[in-house]
Formats: C-alpha cells, structure tokens, sequence
C-alpha cells in the first residue's frame, strides 16, 4: 500500500494537477481525514464524504488535486470546488444568472507543506475556473491573509450567538405562533425562497457597484442536511426531525444545521418576508439546540431586524438565552474571487452558501 505521507521531494519536481480519480479522491479523503474526522472514525469520515459526493449538489462538484504522475496516489495537495448559481445585478442595474464556484477542503500533504505546493494547486485552479466563470467563494480557517494574497478579498463575518445559560428555564414546547419544518417541506420553501431572491435582485436600485448572491437552492440546503444527518446518528445516534421552521402564517422561516464537531446550531438561512418578525423563528432554534445538547445558536451577519429578534428572545426567556455580538475570526472568513467589474457587495451571506 502507497504511505501517503512519506516525504517524497523529487515529486514536486514533476508535479501534476487535474481532477481526481476515484482512487486519488480516496486516498485525499484518507490524507486530510486524519486531521478532520475527529470526533468521527476515519472510517466513518470516508463514509460521510462519499454520501455528500452523491448529493444533487455534489453533481457539479471536482476534487481536484498535485500530484506525481510516477505515484499518482501520493497526494500532495487537494481540494475540491463545486459550481453553484450566482445571482448578479451588475452595476449598470442589469440582473443575471451566473455560474460561481465554491471551493473547500483545501489540504495539503503534511510532508510537502511549506514548499509552495497549496498555493501552486489554487493558481492551477483559477485557470480551470476562469475559463467559464467570474467569481469564487471560499470561507478560510487559516485567517485573512493567505487567501486574500490569491485573490480572494475577505468579506464580513459578523455573527449573532444565543446562548441557552439555563437551559432548564426554558419552556420544550416550540414557542406560539411558528411549527417546525420537516425534511420533505423543505424543497417547496427552499424555491420560493429562490424566487423571493430572484425579484429582489431585478430589482435592485442601480448604484453603480455590482451585487452578487449564491442561490438558496433545495440542492445547497440539502447538502448541509445529509451532512449532519450523517453526524447526527454517528456521533449521538439519533435522527434529525426539525430540520427548521415556519412562522404560523408562512410569511418567514429558518433552516438550521447541527454542527456537533462545534457544538452550536447554525442557521443556514433566515427567508421571507424581511419585515417579519422572526423572534418566534429563533426561539425555536434555541430549543432545538438545547434539546440536542448544543451550546449556542448562531447566525451569520444579521440584518438588523434579525439582531432585534435575537435580542428579543433574551427578553421573551428572562435572561435565559444570553445574546452576544461579534466578529468571527477563529475560522470559516467568507472569501469572495470576483472577475466582473467594480468591487462586488456580497448580499445574503449567510451560512447555507457554505460548503
């Protein structure tokens, strides 16, 4: 069997990049799992990657990866980058659809690190990606420096937490006025959410600067619901039921995602109506952190109506649920590559955009 990480310098010398083969996807899974499988087995790590690989979302996904074509399964570095839809309203107020890519798991072979090798494999795959595309995401856990020095301007990462500080002053039952979402209603919202995205970009004021947005799509939101599926029964052997929820009257929702490595519940989206109040909506996220064990619910950069509402479910439990403000710094930076005209406003970024 190939030791993927025994140092071999004479392969950079004649080192290769292009898109994985089933073999080499497999023995990068190997290689970067040892860092990213805990708290899962490797196993069961290879596992969950090859069920998000067969996701609607996946369909449009590369592994790219450097390697030496005298051992082609001696990955020296890898990553891997999807196609998603972009919603564009450019600066002279025209709106279209676009196609952007996301990149993630970029990882390189501990034996070749410090040698150029990451940053050669993202220059090849500019090239590849420029060829039918203007722009590309990636959200780094390696600070803002290094990506940014590649081309990816680094974006805003505010975020809103509520943390649960007495989880036993709050009431089980999902607060009045909203439901929980199931995974099979989910598809219905996720289109008219597209569709909400869709008008609310054709008819954006004209400002001059162009402004983007990835689609909300069934498939991106889906992806984010077998992973933590997957780590639901793996890690606390249980199935995920609530998958999000509704406001009574179906004017605004949520869908969340059980991040059990971090141990927070993550909302992947906050949609509809932008004058409702959506105080009821994170109440219930709370619960269902709260049920699940985790410690905190988080919201990327919250427009300021979401910031009232996060506020409000502090007073609405008596202090129980602690709301805290910040700018995330420690990992996951939103991390924009963008080849169109002028200095792109990044709108709706939010947590399901990012794989």
């Amino acid at each position: 069997m190939v030791d993927l990480v025994t140092t071999q310098a004479s392969s950079e010398k004649n080192v290769q990049f292009g898109s994985a083969t089933p073999a080499q996807r497999d023995a990068a899974w190997r290689l970067n799992g040892v860092s990213w499988a805990p708290p899962m087995s490797l196993e069961a790590y290879i596992t969950r990657e090859t069920a998000l690989s067969k996701t609607k979302l996946s369909e449009n996904c590369t592994y790219y990866v450097l390697f030496d074509p005298a051992d082609p399964q001696h990955i020296i570095s890898s990553c891997e980058a999807t196609a998603k839809t972009l919603f564009v309203h450019d600066a002279s107020g025209a709106f279209r659809e676009e196609k952007a890519y996301a990149i993630a798991s970029v990882y390189t072979n501990p034996s070749h690190r410090g040698h150029g090798m990451a940053t050669l494999l993202l220059n090849k795959l500019k090239e590849a990606m420029d060829t039918d595309s203007k722009a590309s995401v990636l959200y780094s856990d390696i600070g803002t420096v290094y990506y940014a020095q590649l081309g990816w301007t680094v974006y805003p990462s505010l975020q809103v937490s509520l943390i649960p500080d007495d989880a036993s002053a709050l009431q089980p039952t999902p607060p009045e006025g909203v439901r929980y979402l199931a995974a099979d209603e989910v598809p219905a919202f996720c289109d008219k959410d597209v569709a909400l995205l869709r008008k609310k970009f054709e008819n954006l004021p004209a400002d001059g600067k162009p402004h983007i947005a990835f689609a909300p799509s069934a498939a991106q939101i889906t992806w984010h619901f077998t992973r933590d599926g997957f780590m639901a029964k793996e890690l606390a052997k249980r199935e995920v039921v609530n998958r999000g929820a509704v406001t009574a009257d179906g004017k605004a929702w949520v869908y969340w995602d059980h991040d059990f490595r971090e141990k927070k519940l993550k909302v992947l989206r906050v949609a509809g109506d932008p004058q409702a109040d959506v105080t009821a909506l994170l109440h219930a996220a709370v619960l269902e952190a709260s049920n699940w064990g985790l410690a905190k619910v988080l919201v990327w950069n919250p427009d300021d109506g979401v910031a009232a509402s996060a506020k409000k479910v502090s007073d609405r439990t008596d202090g129980a649920v602690r709301v805290v403000f910040d700018e995330r710094l420690d990992g996951s930076i939103p991390s924009l590559r963008w080849k169109g005209e002028g200095e792109a406003v990044w709108e709706d970024n939010e947590y399901y955009a990012w794989c």
